[in-house]
């Protein structure tokens, strides 16, 4: 199912417009959203943070974002789905980068079925994409998605995620996942303040284990992890046992974490 919101007139079936500046130049940002399957998104609040985030970074003017925040409050998710994309663009503009004020954005939802939630571990490597470093557009799901469709291109046939650094070698993420590793006992996640995604379930996870600290991580460090777990809104949290060559531990706080997701989408 895909519907697109149109002033004056809600949500309706309509397919994209060839000259969207999403599609032209990536001008804009989208959410993928975990659902409960009666309608219900536990995380809604949180992602729609970001989008509001990310909206004042790629510079949408008050009207746009009004609008688009309009559009947002009359969602209603149907049932029996469990995983939507919101999509928003800056809209359809003429050619060129440079864009108006007074453009009128696009806003799309696509529902699916989300897979279904697993504790199962992952097989991962390392990706021979580096990620770029933009501070203006670090932390936002924007549309510019290039680097991650070269670094999922690349996986071994066994791999389920590969983690990404940036150009000085440090540790940022995973194609499509946040990461989180256990050094020394604590558990630490990398900044994100140059490049990467803030994904919702980090931000969730650091809201509710204080514990868990952000600071740079480099490859090296990796070698003498005692867990290593992917995150992100459609799986949830899922421990790595095998990262190249190496055997990761499986950390006991990785299922609780699992169950503790999942608990929101089975009781929300």
């Amino acid at each position: 199912m895909k519907f697109k919101y149109f002033v004056d007139s809600g949500w309706q079936h309509d397919p994209q417009p060839l000259d969207d500046r999403g599609q032209q130049f990536g001008d804009g940002l989208f959410e993928t959203i975990r659902l409960d399957g009666q309608g219900n998104a536990p995380l809604w609040q949180m992602h729609i943070e970001r989008l509001a985030q990310g909206l004042k970074a790629l510079r949408f003017s008050d009207g746009a974002v009004a609008m688009i925040s309009e559009a947002i409050t009359a969602i209603e998710h149907p049932e029996a789905v469990t995983g939507c994309k919101l999509l928003v663009t800056r809209g359809v503009g003429p050619r060129g980068y440079g864009f108006s004020p007074d453009l009128m954005p696009l806003i799309s939802v696509r529902y699916f079925n989300a897979p279904d939630f697993s504790d199962a571990p992952y097989i991962a490597g390392l990706s021979d994409v580096s990620l770029s470093t933009q501070p203006l557009l670090a932390g936002h799901k924007h549309l510019n998605r290039l680097e991650q469709v070269l670094a999922r291109d690349g996986f071994h046939p066994q791999w389920d995620e590969a983690v990404m650094l940036n150009s000085d070698g440090l540790i940022v993420e995973g194609c499509m996942s946040n990461v989180f590793v256990k050094l020394d006992g604590r558990w630490l996640t990398p900044e994100i303040t140059s490049s990467g995604v803030n994904g919702v379930v980090r931000r969730w996870l650091l809201d509710t284990n204080p514990e868990i600290n952000i600071r740079n991580i480099g490859l090296p460090e990796l070698s003498s992890a005692q867990g290593l777990v992917f995150t992100n809104s459609l799986v949830g949290i899922r421990s790595c046992h095998r990262f190249d060559a190496q055997v990761v531990d499986l950390a006991p706080e990785a299922k609780r974490w699992q169950l503790a997701y999942q608990e929101m989408f089975e009781n929300a």
